[in-house]
């Protein structure tokens, strides 16, 4: 995964520990990397949803299986300038609490890895 990019236009992560966000470049067209990402999405995340289908950004819930806990993971998919390949910025929280015991710093590491993955 990319350090933080200043250009990753996700809100910045508050200085809790409990939250994640990176920009990932993938060498495949926008509509390939959407279409694996929403079949992971489906197949991992509690619900999404996409909020804005010009810009391909997506909110999704994720629910710790034990006590039910709601992270929030958002994306947007934008093409590349070379239009060619596809930059996906994506920020993972917990909505509660200041530590999640790298919860989401897993997540958004096998999401982005299933993703390569796949493609």
């Amino acid at each position: 995964m990319a350090e933080e990019s200043v250009k990753n236009p996700l809100p910045a992560c508050p200085a809790t520990p409990n939250c994640v966000r990176t920009t990932e470049n993938f060498k495949h067209g926008i509509e390939q990397v959407f279409a694996s990402l929403i079949q992971l999405l489906e197949q991992q995340a509690h619900s999404f949803e996409v909020t804005d289908p010009k810009r391909i950004q997506i909110h999704a819930v994720y629910r710790i299986p034990v006590f039910g806990f709601k992270d929030d993971v958002d994306i947007i998919l934008e093409e590349a300038e070379d239009g060619s390949s596809s930059i996906l910025y994506i920020r993972s929280a917990s909505r509660l609490g200041a530590y999640d015991l790298g919860v989401n710093k897993r997540r958004v590491k096998r999401l982005v890895s299933e993703l390569h993955e796949r493609l």
